[in-house]
């Protein structure tokens, strides 16, 4: 199943806004994208203002919020924390196997981590574990203001170093105080990360609807390197192999 993981420098930097918001453009095109939000904390799974809710009612998919989450914890904590004042554990296998039963039911998948790359899920298995047991390329939402550099950048070496494709970057949640920074802020990420900067998002203030939320997108973030990830590899017509030899 074809895929892009979304993670996040920091937590609160906007991931289950901007995933919603990429699934709806693009199945507003027509193409079969679902979401997936295999661990969070904070809300549990049901709960419509928790993020598989935010990304169910957002994206405008039909699924079940057991088909988003596997895990959800009340405490908004860290997922290994919040797990252990539960007296649970969070089991590799079982998220790994939860996401794959999304293979069949939708054709390319979103799914967003929780935090930043480094999160802890279990003893020993994070975040960045997580994705590399995927394999998706990974989008990194960021924040735009000061510091944000630094930690896109990092984020960006940390997933290069797992063997992950970034698939680009968004600085999310601009408004008119960092309108200037923010353009400075992306150019720098491009220069000293080596990744690209798909779109700058803007705040949304009042009622986030999903038809708000697919025109911010459409209007602030290109799509292409998104989509390209996530359409069925197009097979190379038999001419143009022997064009090659």
């Amino acid at each position: 199943m074809r895929g892009i993981f979304v993670t996040g420098t920091d937590t609160g930097v906007g991931k289950t806004v901007i995933t919603a918001g990429v699934t709806a453009a693009l199945r507003s095109e027509g193409l079969d994208v679902g979401v997936c939000k295999p661990v969070q904390s904070g809300h549990l799974a049901g709960d419509p203002d928790g993020d598989a809710g935010m990304l169910l009612a957002l994206s405008g998919l039909d699924d079940s919020p057991a088909m988003v989450n596997r895990y959800s914890f009340s405490a908004a904590l860290a997922p290994l924390v919040a797990a252990r004042l539960e007296g649970e554990v969070i089991s590799s296998e079982e998220v790994l196997g939860h996401i794959a039963e999304m293979d069949g039911v939708h054709d390319s998948l979103l799914v967003e981590g929780a935090g930043g790359f480094m999160v802890p899920l279990a003893e020993g298995w994070t975040i960045a574990n997580l994705a590399g047991s995927l394999g998706y390329p990974v989008l990194i939402v960021a924040r735009p203001g000061l510091g944000t550099v630094n930690h896109t950048v990092m984020t960006a070496m940390i997933v290069q170093a797992s063997g992950l494709e970034v698939a680009g970057v968004v600085l999310n949640g601009w408004g008119p105080d960092t309108d200037g920074i923010c353009r400075d802020n992306a150019a720098m990420i491009e220069e000293f990360g080596g990744v690209k900067v798909l779109g700058m998002t803007p705040l949304l203030d009042g009622l986030l609807t999903r038809d708000r939320l697919r025109a911010m997108i459409n209007d602030h973030i290109h799509l292409g390197p998104i989509r390209r990830h996530l359409l069925p590899a197009v097979p190379t017509p038999p001419h143009e192999e022997e064009a090659r030899t």
